[in-house]
């Protein structure tokens, strides 16, 4: 049995031991949050760029409600550790700031370069915190390896529109519509300096200075993009500047034509679910399928029942055999599966002549077909011809698969669809011919002698005669002279301009050349029938 005063006391014991435990783990916790003061964020910041120009110096300091912030020094230096500009100012509270402003010690005139910064914090308990760091005035705000990057391109005519540093090495430039064309990016506006293309279309840009790198980048974009480049890894991105709906995060068009697989023909997300392919080349008999992946990973999709809505699996889209090779563009969309291909021109032909009873050679040209020039700027077909009266027709590659007629002369359009032959009136013209859609004409020209030979010389032409009977035949008579004061040249020329014209090295006779830089010579002063023809090019005096 325990005595009731020795439980009083073992009771009084084990109170006296809880208070003073209680008291223990309040001062203990006192102790362990009563931290030293921070430095919260600083401008220029620690490792960090600010743009050359006027700029403060800002820091920002953080204490608990313990021991509050009392006071700070901020010291600014240039590389060699020379004061610039420094501030110790009184701090209150659990949050305060010294700011030392950009005009009292000429920030705009510093020049670019490393500098120094060092940071002194102290608390009412006078624990201390202290930072020192460097940073770089730079024309930058984040590191990069170039100062400037610009985009080229056919959509601006190949004039420059500047890039801007977004983040470390990462250049951007929003809301442009690359409009399908090719263009680079490069690094200052001089072409002499490094310059960049993706001819692969794989998503990295190749480098001017390296082997094969100064292809353009013509992969199809279009629409309102944002680019972004990567100036270490030559990586590039080029995404919508809308963002759709869509059910897949990109689509490539594979087939015979790439084997199946590349990322040359990828798709555009042009509105919702809806994608596009600028433009194809599809040849007869081409087979293509769409798919998420350039190597067939993911889903495809293909079509079989050939009624323009896909199958995912489904089996390869055929163009067909009897269709002429063409550009077109596809459009598709991902919800529905439907998919259309839009016609946008034919394949140019490797050349594309008249050929006739009203030409040179007739319709079993020995020499083939008399060729036109294609002109790249108006992506038309021309040249001077002379033409007797008789039948024609436009051919391609001086093959009857792919032919032109029908049509009214001097001008209308011709029809690929085995139309009759067109019906020439005698006489000199110029021809112009697009064969993307049959429009032609035949605009009568007359052909001239001129040069210091001649009675006018070098300022008029002197007009030559057609021959009806003899296609592209021009015939003159008249006097040519030939001094040592004035050596004796002519050219033929055709409307009294030089968009065509020929020259010539030999004399009496000898063939033209068309644009030629060299004037045929005259050695002899006397009265020449001049005889030239268009279509062959052969000349004579006599």
């Amino acid at each position: 049995m325990h005595n009731p005063k020795q439980l009083l006391n073992w009771l009084v014991l084990s109170l006296l031991l809880v208070l003073v435990a209680c008291d223990r783990e309040e001062i203990d916790i006192a102790a362990n949050t009563d931290f030293p003061p921070a430095i919260l964020s600083s401008t220029p910041s620690a490792n960090g760029r600010v743009v050359a120009g006027n700029f403060d110096v800002r820091v920002v300091f953080a204490d608990g409600s313990i021991s509050p912030l009392q006071s700070g020094t901020v010291t600014l230096m240039d590389s060699l550790m020379t004061e610039i500009a420094t501030a110790t100012e009184d701090l209150e509270g659990l949050q305060d700031s010294i700011v030392i402003e950009g005009s009292t010690f000429g920030a705009a005139d510093l020049a670019l370069g490393i500098y120094n910064m060092t940071v002194t914090v102290t608390d009412t308990k006078g624990q201390t915190t202290e930072s020192s760091f460097s940073f770089e005035i730079s024309n930058l705000p984040y590191p990069a390896n170039y100062d400037e990057i610009y985009l080229a391109g056919d959509f601006n005519t190949w004039t420059d529109d500047s890039l801007t540093l977004v983040a470390d090495h990462i250049w951007e430039i929003r809301n442009v519509d690359l409009d399908g064309g090719g263009w680079k990016l490069k690094s200052s506006l001089s072409w002499d300096e490094e310059n960049w293309g993706d001819g692969d279309c794989d998503g990295f840009l190749n480098s001017s200075l390296a082997a094969g790198g100064n292809a353009n980048t013509e992969c199809g974009f279009s629409g309102l993009v944002h680019l972004r480049f990567n100036d270490e890894s030559l990586a590039y991105s080029v995404t919508p500047a809308v963002t759709f709906a869509s059910q897949t995060m990109g689509l490539y068009l594979l087939g015979t034509f790439n084997n199946f697989q590349g990322s040359e023909y990828q798709f555009t997300l042009v509105e919702d679910n809806s994608w596009e392919l600028a433009e194809i080349l599809l040849k007869p008999g081409a087979q293509f399928k769409i798919a998420e992946m350039p190597d067939f990973v993911g889903t495809n999709y293909g079509d079989n029942n050939n009624d323009g809505v896909a199958q995912v699996g489904g089996s390869n889209i055929t163009y067909a055999d009897t269709l002429q090779a063409a550009y077109y563009s596809i459009t598709f969309n991902d919800r529905s599966l439907a998919y259309e291909l839009e016609f946008l021109r034919n394949e140019r032909p490797e050349s594309i002549g008249l050929i006739g009873t009203a030409v040179t050679g007739g319709w079993t040209p020995a020499n083939g077909d008399f060729d036109l020039r294609y002109d790249e700027g108006s992506d038309t077909w021309t040249a001077v011809v002379g033409l007797v009266a008789g039948e024609f027709k436009f051919r391609a590659n001086d093959d009857w698969e792919l032919s032109w007629g029908g049509g009214a002369f001097p001008s209308g359009t011709a029809s690929s669809d085995n139309d009759d032959n067109l019906t020439a009136t005698a006489g000199i013209y110029v021809v112009t011919f697009d064969a993307s859609t049959g429009e032609y004409t035949f605009e009568p020209a007359s052909v001239g002698l001129l040069g210091s030979a001649t009675s006018t010389g070098w300022d008029a032409d002197i007009d030559m005669t057609p021959n009806p009977d003899v296609a592209g035949e021009v015939t003159l008579t008249t006097m040519l002279t030939n001094s040592a004061d004035n050596p004796g040249a002519v050219k033929f020329r055709v409307n009294d301009d030089w968009p065509y014209n020929w020259g010539g090295t030999e004399f009496p006779t000898g063939t033209a050349v068309f644009n030629s830089p060299d004037n045929i010579p005259v050695p002899t002063t006397g009265e020449y029938t001049v005889t030239f023809n268009v279509n062959t090019l052969e000349y004579s005096f006599e």
